[in-house]
């Protein structure tokens, strides 16, 4: 059975527990961890007690980082899931500390995905469709995105969305020949995912 032959504390974010192990392992742990169970020189544990403490602290470090991700900005539960699969997390770990985040609302795909359309359209206005392009890169459900996605484009004429987007990009192309603007021009729509009917509404518009 492991007990523990040294304690170490590091102080440097985020803090740390340094254990040494009669077997020859080091393991770092949380200071949450090593109040809860105890940690002393000598403290003896079972083969079962540790494997349950390693288990537990690994899933309160998953949480720990995941909450830092989302200080950044908001996260889908797939960005979450894909960047700690980076950090070398187990795959069940990574869903266990998941799913205690979705279960205080800190992990919700619904909030993300009106915050993400919201900023998409301020920030990198474009289709409907580029929109649920992007929203299935990031590992959103159709059931969730879809009536956020109606809800937004109800509100907003997708071809007024276009013909803002083509008014902005004609400002950079002052002295190019007509001919050569259009093409441009349909392609940069094309590029925001803009269908035909769309975009040579908004080219007509323009030419009139």
């Amino acid at each position: 059975m492991p007990h523990i032959t040294n304690i170490e504390f590091r102080r440097r974010k985020p803090q740390r527990f340094i254990v040494h192990f009669d077997d020859d392992h080091v393991h770092t742990f949380s200071p949450e961890t090593a109040l809860k169970h105890g940690f002393v020189l000598e403290k003896e544990f079972s083969e079962q007690e540790f494997f349950e403490i390693i288990k537990e602290d690994s899933i309160r470090r998953a949480k720990d980082q995941a909450l830092r991700y989302l200080e950044y900005r908001p996260h889908s539960k797939k960005e979450l899931t894909l960047k700690l699969l980076r950090k070398s997390f187990r795959k069940e770990i990574i869903e266990t500390a998941l799913s205690d985040l979705e279960n205080v609302d800190l992990v919700k795909d619904e909030e993300f995905a009106h915050l993400f359309i919201q900023n998409e359209l301020v920030l990198r206005p474009g289709s409907k469709k580029m929109l649920r392009s992007k929203l299935i890169q990031r590992g959103v459900a159709a059931e969730i995105f879809e009536p956020i996605l109606d809800e937004f484009y109800e509100q907003q004429d997708e071809g007024e969305i276009a013909r803002g987007i083509a008014n902005k990009f004609l400002k950079t192309q002052r002295g190019v020949k007509p001919e050569k603007q259009r093409e441009k021009l349909i392609r940069h729509l094309q590029s925001k995912g803009f269908d035909w009917d769309v975009i040579d509404w908004v080219v007509r518009e323009n030419n009139s």
